[in-house]
């Protein structure tokens, strides 16, 4: 029985490539060729450190380059993300974290 292919994380569309640790993060997710070359990693992971930093203001400038160019990648804003971090933030708070 042969196994499912592994798709990228960061773009949910193409083929895995292999599995890469996310810089900054201890954690590993499936990379695409074309994610990797843009260093574009998974949004959900960037913007949950991002909150746990306190917001993207509180990061390392290596840490603000990783976002803008998974932004610019995926086609999404500062905006968004920023307002994801708020969501990731708020959720943190609620649950006492």
């Amino acid at each position: 029985m042969a196994l499912p292919e592994l798709v990228c994380a960061v773009c949910n569309n193409e083929p895995a490539v292999g599995v890469a640790a996310i810089p900054g993060m201890p954690m590993s997710e499936a990379y695409g060729r074309k994610c990797l070359d843009a260093n574009a990693h998974p949004w959900w992971a960037l913007a949950l450190q991002t909150a746990c930093l306190g917001g993207l203001e509180h990061a390392a400038p290596w840490w603000r380059e990783m976002v803008e160019a998974t932004c610019a990648h995926l086609g999404r804003t500062l905006e968004e993300f920023n307002a994801e971090v708020a969501r990731d933030i708020a959720q943190m708070e609620a649950d006492g974290v």
